[in-house]
């Protein structure tokens, strides 16, 4: 784990450099520890500007909100606060797709504690559009630059096998993609990162082709921040 810091400041410094060089960053994983030196790259960009608001949004099945002593794909997030709370800046955390089961109640008592605010996946389905639709409306107009992560295992395991922790619910990929397409199309989107991948568990690279769909989307619709 020694070497997992300078990694993490690694990668935070070549996604601060693409985004202070005018380019919208686009991070592969692995696992979602990614996320923390993701973070590191936008809270350290040009674009984080005194007093604007980070949005950071998360697809996910999973708070990633543990405490671990030692950083893992389960503790980005809770990080991610604890620097901003140290740092004195503001940021805002909401999670699309949460899986009830797979969260202990430490970690939905953690997420109530930072104002996390979620939805659960079963709250995403046809019938809940409208409910995506304000929630999305709700986090889109409370911040000022978004940091977008996916983490693939939000979605059915039909869609997404290969990932380390298999949806038997999810989310639609039709309803991640409409996300997608409203994050990327608000003006706010800085950098996105996909994570999960994992190739020896993939059934005739569905988890990968439906990931660089949804990554090609994202960028061909991308209307960049404005400076």
């Amino acid at each position: 784990m020694k070497k997992s810091r300078p990694v993490r400041a690694a990668l935070g410094n070549a996604v601060s450099a693409a985004l202070d060089s005018g380019h919208f960053p686009v991070v592969l994983g692995g696992g979602h520890e990614i996320a923390y030196g993701t973070y590191l790259g936008v809270a350290g960009s040009e674009l984080r500007t005194a007093g604007a608001k980070l949005g950071i949004l998360n697809l996910d099945a999973h708070f990633d909100l543990r405490g671990d002593p030692i950083p893992s794909s389960g503790t980005p997030f809770r990080q991610i606060a604890e620097d901003e709370a140290a740092a004195g800046t503001s940021h805002q955390y909401s999670v699309i797709g949460i899986s009830q089961p797979s969260n202990t109640t430490a970690l939905f008592d953690t997420a109530h504690r930072l104002g996390v605010r979620y939805l659960l996946d079963e709250e995403c389905g046809a019938i809940g559009r409208g409910v995506v639709d304000q929630f999305l409306a709700d986090f889109l107009d409370d911040v000022d630059l978004v940091y977008l992560t996916i983490d693939l295992d939000v979605l059915p395991a039909a869609v997404a096998p290969g990932v380390s922790a298999p949806a038997a619910y999810g989310v639609s990929l039709e309803t991640i993609q409409y996300v997608c397409d409203r994050v990327t199309s608000s003006g706010k989107l800085a950098v996105l990162d996909v994570a999960e991948l994992n190739p020896s568990l993939d059934v005739d690279n569905r988890t990968a082709r439906t990931a660089a769909r949804l990554i090609h989307r994202i960028v061909t619709k991308h209307v960049p921040v404005q400076r």
